[in-house]
């Protein structure tokens, strides 16, 4: 065993030292690593250097080491080389390491160790802060966004409800006009609706909760009333809407939450179709059910497949809407147990594919 005579250049090192020998034991270790373990010297020399090391890690290190002993290096801090250290009290903390053979005995090696948990701690503070700083931009994003949306349909009603205050007559030509106008006036309110909806349900989505009310259902007949609903405003846009649901698809669900996902994906679809076929069908195989919403319009570039389900994202930025609905839409369905999928390519239209287990508990 090596004399500490021999390491005394290390003794007041700043960074903690451990010297050890081609089979991993402890020929040293100076007065900042006794500080860092909480170990006096004399119960370190002599043992094996995995001690400092918790019991997880120990394997993986030692096989490491061997490696490191046949062909010995000099490896710097801040190559990746991070572990965690176990004092002698058994508290973790977190350690970078640099390593180096040592010059007059080739079979030593000098491991200089750094407690970084502070670095790390301060590290993770300024991520959280870039995140919320991240949030807050978002949030004034789709706020901006919401006020100009709701702006809107609500002057739209306000406008269209003043013109039906003043026209009293009873003529077919002017009954004809309040027909129109109150259409205009009812989808503006539903539009309204939906904005409303979209900003509630995500204000639960951050609480992190999104209630169900699991009941048996038809899927068919849930996913009929959803297109039904939503019909008219699609075929003015000069698509055409199909369901093929030619057999019930019996389960367990949220009636209310399916019929939302069908809803978003079918406005998705007739926003973005150009006017073009949109498709609809539901089928089961097994313990699974499917709702499958085809259209033919822009397509989504492969790189937005993923981004498109998140908060606010918008596959076109002029596209209007608060970003929100396929957000939601995944968010439905991975409450019940499920799953979305989107396949999709530039010019070439897209397929969303809703899975379902026939079984969801109410939360």
């Amino acid at each position: 065993m090596r004399s500490p005579v021999e390491f005394g250049a290390l003794e007041f090192m700043p960074d903690a030292v451990v010297v050890v020998d081609h089979l991993g034991i402890i020929c040293f270790i100076n007065r900042a690593g006794e500080a860092l373990f909480g170990y006096e010297r004399s119960e370190l020399i002599g043992r094996p250097v995995e001690v400092l090391l918790p019991s997880r890690f120990r394997l993986k290190h030692r096989i490491d080491r061997e490696a490191y002993a046949a062909a010995p290096r000099v490896r710097p801090m801040g190559l990746g080389l991070e572990l965690r250290g176990l004092t002698k009290d058994g508290h973790e903390v977190e350690i970078e390491i640099s390593l180096s053979p040592v010059e007059f005995d080739a079979q030593l090696t000098l491991a200089a160790v750094r407690d970084v948990s502070e670095r790390k701690r301060l590290e993770e503070q300024a991520r959280q802060a870039e995140k919320a700083q991240e949030e807050v931009r978002r949030r004034d994003e789709v706020l901006a966004v919401a006020s100009h949306e709701l702006r809107g349909p609500v002057g739209v009603v306000q406008l269209q409800l003043g013109v039906l205050q003043r026209t009293a007559g009873d003529t077919i030509h002017e009954l004809t006009g309040m027909m129109e106008r109150m259409r205009k006036v009812e989808s503006n309110a539903r539009h309204l609706a939906r904005l409303v909806d979209d900003l509630l349900d995500m204000r639960q989505l951050q609480g992190g909760t999104l209630p169900l009310q699991a009941e048996e259902a038809d899927l068919a007949e849930l996913t009929r009333d959803a297109v039904e609903r939503v019909r008219e405003p699609v075929e003015r846009t000069g698509a055409t809407l199909t369901l093929l649901a030619p057999v019930a698809v019996r389960g367990r669900w949220d009636p209310i939450r399916i019929e939302q996902v069908v809803t978003n994906l079918v406005a998705n679809a007739a926003k973005f179709g150009q006017g073009k076929p949109i498709v609809v069908e539901v089928e089961s195989e097994g313990d699974r059910a499917r709702i499958t919403v085809t259209d033919q319009g822009i397509g989504i570039a492969t790189r937005d497949l993923e981004r498109i389900f998140e908060r606010f994202e918008r596959v076109a930025p002029s596209s209007g809407g608060l970003g929100l609905g396929l957000y939601i839409a995944r968010q439905i369905v991975l409450a019940h147990g499920g799953r979305i999928l989107v396949r999709s390519a530039v010019g070439s239209g897209a397929t969303f594919t809703v899975e379902l287990p026939r079984e969801t508990r109410s939360a």
